[in-house]
């Protein structure tokens, strides 16, 4: 709080944003921005962490979720194959096989 001068007792809230970081229970991130000094009313359970635990656990979410999403496209990428593999068994030209089931590797092995 400042004071301002010639008002002596009439404290002021800090005009400095302040940015507050958030933990709730279900493991999401969050930021607060205050301007009035005091601590922001929080939901239950959840909890203000440190700038660096804030940049900890979000960097931690960060790689969970590009090895989830590289995980997801592996397996996308290996239905893709098997289907072109089983249109080209059934006889389908690979032109055809590769725009039906999106295939774009390597073409077919003589």
């Amino acid at each position: 709080m400042l004071d301002v001068p010639g008002l002596p007792g009439l404290p002021l809230p800090d005009p400095v944003p302040k940015i507050l970081y958030v933990l709730f229970p279900d493991g999401m991130l969050g930021q607060v921005t205050t301007t009035a000094g005091a601590e922001p009313v929080l939901t239950e359970g959840a909890k203000l962490v440190t700038q660096e635990r804030y940049e900890e656990l979000r960097a931690q979410m960060r790689e969970r979720h590009e090895a989830r999403l590289a995980e997801m496209e592996a397996v996308e990428a290996q239905l893709r194959r098997e289907q072109y593999d089983d249109l080209r068994a059934a006889g389908v030209r690979e032109a055809t096989a590769r725009s039906l089931s999106g295939y774009d590797g390597p073409a077919e092995e003589a």
